[in-house]
């Protein structure tokens, strides 16, 4: 079985963050956002994206699978 590489710290939050800024900071579902991350870093399992978007400080929920930049 293969193993998977870790990704740095930081890297997938960090390209969520990017992706919105882009998009003005308005909100976007999750698919939205993995769309337009993946061809940047690559796949990362769904769940990376769902804990990486409750991180409170950069974030915030709009609805049922939408968020956006907070501030």
């Amino acid at each position: 079985m293969a193993r998977r590489k870790r990704r740095p710290h930081g890297e997938l939050k960090y390209a969520m963050r990017e992706f919105l800024t882009g998009r003005g900071g308005g909100p976007a579902s999750i698919a939205e956002i993995k769309a337009g991350v993946e061809p940047a870093i690559g796949t990362a399992p769904d769940s990376s994206y769902r804990s990486g978007l409750q991180d409170e400080r950069y974030f915030e929920r709009v609805s049922r699978g939408v968020f956006k930049l907070r501030g």
